[in-house]
């Protein structure tokens, strides 16, 4: 595809705009809109649930969010903004996220170092609202050396991990970048993890610094992306993650690692890098790799649908656990 057809597509995949990334609370936040007949704004939450449905005035370019939807600001939660004409949803939705802080992970050390009991939350009244990160909702494509795998972001999750994520993909960070440990074949059968995001393909590379531990309650289940982190520490997120195998082997994972997506095309591509032979330390003997990443408009969201990769999975009995995912 040329550039400027690119474009033409890129363009016509997100109808809105905002201005800039970061909007502080209580001031203007304009958006763009892409002309059309009969369009409304529907502020939805992460399932789709419907908060609020706003027309868009006639022939305006462009919309202050503060002045038609003027509770916005009031929202500690994520949020999407979907454009519809006549109805129908049309284009990318822009993905709202609030500036607050978040939980803190209360400790304690074990053999294998921290295990999170509990996390410490801001109470309401202490919760600091100091506006919106506001951005078009994008899907993560990696084209790995067996194929494309499609991922959806969940920053309902993990705001800053997932973000973080997205970042490094749009930077060009995961270019020819191996699956450095895998972790196919186990004693029941299933398999636990593929994981990379290490330049050096040694699993001590990184991008350079750290994030924190996030949490977030998306089980660790097949095809489910989370953050990989130094042993014996907690704060040490940065470019290296792993995609889940299988429920059983990754159900202890919950709320000890932060997840942050998970794959909507491409499970049999998982499946296939996960059945790749291994030697010593679970190093493939022949590395696959991801060989580009990309960031791609995600699909209109329709009010009152909840997303089919929201569907919940029936609950498994977690199995013996194998080395935990470190970089």
């Amino acid at each position: 595809m040329n550039f400027a057809l690119a474009l033409s597509v890129a363009l016509c995949a997100t109808p809105l705009t905002p201005e800039r990334l970061y909007y502080q609370i209580d001031r203007a936040m304009p958006i763009s809109v892409e002309a059309g007949e009969s369009r409304e704004l529907a502020l939805l939450k992460p399932d789709n649930t419907l908060i609020t449905r706003v027309n868009v005035p006639n022939d305006a370019a462009a919309v202050d969010l503060n002045v038609l939807i003027p509770d916005l600001y009031s929202n500690t939660e994520v949020c999407y903004l979907q454009l519809l004409e006549r109805g129908e949803p049309t284009g990318a939705a822009l993905l709202l996220e609030p500036l607050v802080e978040r939980a803190k992970p209360v400790l304690r050390y074990g053999e294998r170092g921290p295990v999170v009991d509990n996390w410490m939350r801001p109470s309401p009244d202490q919760l600091s609202m100091a506006g919106f990160r506001v951005s078009v909702e994008r899907d993560v494509v990696l084209h790995t050396t067996m194929g494309d795998i499609r991922m959806v972001m969940r920053p309902d999750m993990a705001p800053n991990s997932a973000w973080n994520f997205t970042s490094l993909v749009d930077g060009g960070f995961y270019t020819h970048i191996p699956f450095h440990r895998i972790i196919g074949n186990t004693p029941s059968g299933k398999g636990f993890v593929i994981q990379a995001g290490d330049p050096t393909g040694t699993g001590t590379g990184g991008p350079g610094y750290s994030i924190d531990l996030e949490p977030s309650t998306l089980p660790h289940d097949l095809g489910v992306i989370s953050m990989a982190r130094e042993g014996g520490s907690v704060d040490t997120g940065g470019s290296q993650f792993f995609i889940c195998l299988s429920r059983e082997m990754t159900a202890r994972l919950d709320g000890q690692y932060t997840s942050f997506g998970q794959t909507i095309e491409g499970l049999d591509v998982v499946g296939k890098l996960g059945a790749v032979p291994t030697g010593a330390e679970d190093r493939p003997l022949t590395m696959p790799y991801i060989e580009t990443a990309e960031l791609v408009p995600a699909a209109p969201r329709s009010p009152g649908v909840k997303p089919s990769w929201m569907a919940q999975k029936a609950e498994s009995k977690p199995e013996p656990p194998p080395a935990n995912p470190q970089r």
